[in-house]
């Protein structure tokens, strides 16, 4: 009796950077991948490095740990089996993706959802971290869906297990994207003995103190991309409030988000009180959402005490690249303003220059992504997504992780001067979904001001989709 073959899709999603690599190259793998990845993703795949490249991990303990973003992280069901983030042929789970009313389990026990792998979208990143001479990486993937606090405990473990011991010769690095950066935090917080084994941080476009766009899915459900909409028909809203991990990004209370107090820069209402979003719930689902607004705000507000308190010599290890130049989602204000479908609450996304509150990365205001008083701070033009992609960051990250000064721009301005247009070049656009050429022109309405889609413009998508001719649901994102 032969054994069955393989699946190849299910392989890749699974796999770590050596075996994707190999596959790419693999014409066995090729139809079946450019079902999955599209045409052009496949191809900036295959062009990161020579087939048969030896990872460079393999040549001792890992010394740089990758952190990736919300949804950056592969989920696949041990109980039923497949991996429901995200293949496109079990897009049906997504809404299996529900957790309890503590976010700690499964809504259903027996699905037993964990993280298998990161996201292909950061193979450019992790492909030129193995080639780097002195740095041999490792991933974290971890179940973006629950409280941050699960994954930073883990994360403690995997460092720990790196460096049983404090080693000062050969620290362990770390490099977080997004949501990544505030696992890392709160893994500091809550296991102090870390800086013995740690050496310097990087936080790419980490939303410190929150993100207005993830207060526009909350009220408004997904909205922004075409492929958002449609996945907004497998993600109901009833799950969506149910992940603690994605609720948590909401910008932080007002008397902790930068330049806060009264009023708050990102909304005119109070983003903590279940009520004020005006989701017409019922009285235990309204009673549930304000379970995890309450933690939510808790963790914004231990996160900002513990920063506070922290010597400088600490925050000296680390550094935040930020990126800006696109139209990012600032605020989130009601106004009376009837038979609005936003339920009279208008969204403000117009740039404003020199104005950290009006600058972003299309997805994390600058304010938002700054830490106080921290080692380097700098700037590049860029799309939130695509800043680990970017050769000019990685080259900066590495050069702070060795010791060696930055050389990115210390400002927003002399980031978006004409003489560096080419900085903010993504090395791989189609893998990582990087490809918002409109968003390059502020006065450009740009994908957020995008109302809902037609049914037909949905059924289109559907149809697509359903053919394997939209590879970029693959790529969705809410940060």
């Amino acid at each position: 009796m032969t054994e069955p073959t393989p699946d190849p899709i299910l392989r890749f999603l699974t796999a770590g950077s050596d075996d994707r690599l190999a596959m790419a190259h693999d014409p066995r793998a090729n139809a079946a991948l450019t079902e999955l990845l599209g045409a052009d993703a496949l191809a900036e795949l295959r062009g990161l490095s020579p087939a048969g490249t030896p990872h460079l991990a393999d040549a001792g303990p890992a010394d740089l740990i990758f952190v990736p973003g919300v949804m950056g992280s592969v989920l696949a069901s041990q109980g039923l089996g497949g991996v429901w983030w995200l293949d496109i042929r079990s897009r049906t789970h997504i809404d299996d993706l529900a957790l309890s009313p503590d976010g700690h389990d499964d809504a259903h026990p027996a699905f037993r959802v964990a993280p298998v792998a990161v996201d292909a979208s950061y193979e450019s990143f992790l492909l030129a971290g193995a080639r780097h001479a002195d740095l041999r990486h490792s991933a974290f993937a971890y179940d973006w869906r629950k409280p941050p606090h699960l994954a930073a405990d883990l994360l403690a473990e995997r460092i720990l297990a790196l460096r049983p011991k404090p080693d000062t010769r050969h620290p362990v690095h770390v490099v977080a994207h997004s949501m990544g950066g505030l696992i890392v935090r709160t893994a500091l917080m809550r296991h102090p003995e870390l800086w013995r084994h740690i050496g310097r941080i990087v936080f790419l476009g980490t939303p410190h103190h929150g993100a207005p766009a993830i207060g526009g899915y909350l009220k408004n459900h997904l909205w922004g991309f075409d492929t958002l909409a449609l996945l907004g028909r497998y993600l109901s809203r009833d799950t969506l409030r149910s992940m603690w991990g994605v609720l948590g990004l909401l910008p932080a209370p007002a008397d902790v988000y930068p330049g806060g107090e009264h009023p708050h820069p990102c909304l005119n209402f109070d983003a903590y009180r279940a009520t004020d979003w005006r989701l017409d719930l019922s009285a235990a689902n309204e009673l549930r959402l304000q379970t995890v607004l309450d933690a939510a705000a808790a963790h914004h507000r231990a996160l900002h005490t513990w920063h506070t308190e922290l010597g400088q010599s600490l925050r000296d290890r680390m550094a935040v690249i930020a990126g800006v130049g696109y139209r990012t989602l600032f605020r989130l204000a009601y106004v009376p303003r009837f038979g609005h479908r936003w339920e009279h609450m208008d969204r403000v996304t117009r740039r404003v220059p020199g104005n950290p509150h009006r600058e972003g990365d299309g997805r994390v205001p600058v304010a938002s992504a700054r830490l106080a008083s921290i080692g380097e701070t700098r700037y590049v033009r860029g799309e939130h997504g695509g800043l680990p992609a970017i050769p000019a960051v990685r080259e900066d990250t590495w050069r702070f992780l060795t010791g060696r000064p930055m050389r990115l721009p210390r400002t927003p301005a002399a980031a978006l001067s004409p003489h560096l247009a080419g900085d903010e070049s993504v090395s791989t656009p189609a893998l990582t979904g990087s490809r918002v050429d409109h968003d390059r022109d502020p006065e450009d309405p740009g994908y957020l001001d995008f109302d809902a889609p037609s049914s037909d413009l949905l059924a289109d998508l559907e149809e697509r989709l359903e053919a394997g001719r939209l590879p970029d649901f693959l790529r969705t994102r809410l940060l």
